[in-house]
């Protein structure tokens, strides 16, 4: 998704005093803490908003209120933005798995905390709220920077492709089954979102699509096994199995789609694991240079190969081993040429 560096410890010195000394804003679900009263209460009510329009959005109604406010800290600063959001997951009093505690944090120019970060960290509350587990990396992501403006969805469709032209792309039978981050991060982030926008225009698209995907996604996690995703596709979707699937969204890249003019304010668009703590962010690190010009969203300078940033949890890096990494759609055959999308000259709406 968008792009951000890592934190180094002088940074984290020095926004410590800057939280000490904020404002607090509470609403029904939320504990907001910004820079000023003004921006506490501005993003508290439009954190209770996304939440509301999120949810009816995927679930087609609201979610309940939760047991406890969600501390949110707000960081308004210059360059690349991006947020985090952690959950712990456990049980309620009748065995099911639930979300026990979330908390989250963004930073970044304002308008694009407002119109992209916010949105994007409130739908993974969503997706936790329905499961009530940690859903699938791909999905996690992609299914949040659906909520994304224009801008950003547009930057992810042309990473997408420029990623599968380069032959990083990460076969769709892989990455459904991943549970933890890959190295190449952004793959994961770009292709995510190129799936999941996909499958919900399959799906039917607004409510109904989204829907669709939930449905798709709880199939498929149960056992998370090849024959679990295969049995998945073919019972929502009709496709015979992932890799018919996978055909049909590569064959559906190949038409370029058209660029949305950026508006003035713009608008936003897998085992158990009881008692586990769970971290999204909406920034995984800088995207390395693949051929120039390559566009790189919220400022960030694309010059540097990503690498797992400390705010993500650990790994063990024995898994590493093993984790699909810059891997071609099918080795046995040259990798996908598809055309960016257009950009023809903005024609306001």
């Amino acid at each position: 998704m968008t792009l951000r560096r890592q934190l180094g410890a002088l940074v984290a010195v020095l926004i410590a005093p800057a939280f000490a000394s904020a404002a607090t804003y509470d609403t029904a679900n939320f504990r907001t803490e910004a820079p000023t009263d003004k921006l506490a209460k501005e993003f508290g009510e439009l954190a209770e908003k996304y939440r509301t329009d999120k949810a009816v959005d995927w679930l087609g109604h609201p979610m309940p209120q939760w047991p406890r406010r969600c501390p949110l800290k707000v960081q308004i600063s210059q360059g690349s933005a991006g947020g985090a959001t952690t959950f712990t997951f456990g049980q309620d009093g009748n065995g099911k798995s639930i979300v026990t505690s979330i908390s989250m944090e963004i930073r970044g120019e304002a308008s694009q905390l407002k119109f992209s970060v916010l949105p994007h960290e409130v739908t993974h509350t969503v997706l936790a709220h329905h499961f009530g587990r940690p859903v699938p990396r791909w999905a996690d992501e992609g299914g949040s920077v659906l909520s994304e403006n224009d801008e950003e969805r547009f930057n992810h469709d042309v990473r997408c492709r420029e990623l599968l032209n380069a032959g990083r792309g990460i076969t769709l039978r892989a990455l459904f089954k991943m549970t933890e981050y890959p190295r190449d991060m952004i793959v994961l982030y770009a292709e995510g979102y190129s799936v999941c926008h996909f499958l919900v225009r399959k799906g039917g698209d607004s409510q109904e699509g989204r829907g669709k995907l939930l449905q798709f996604l709880a199939a498929g996690m149960q056992g998370n096994t090849q024959d679990s995703w295969n049995a998945a596709a073919n019972k929502v979707y009709g496709f015979e199995s992932v890799d018919a699937m996978e055909a049909a969204w590569l064959t559906a890249l190949k038409t370029p789609p058209v660029r949305v003019a950026r508006e003035a304010a713009p608008q936003a668009g897998l085992a158990s694991s009881s008692g586990r703590n769970e971290i999204r962010t909406s920034a995984p690190p800088v995207v390395p240079v693949l051929e120039p010009p390559v566009r790189a969203a919220r400022g960030a300078t694309p010059d540097s190969e990503p690498s797992r940033p400390a705010y993500l949890p650990p790994t063990d890096p024995g898994s590493l081993g093993s984790t699909p990494v810059t891997r071609p759609i099918a080795p046995d055959r040259p990798p996908p040429v598809l055309l960016p999308p257009e950009i023809p000259k903005p024609v306001r709406q």
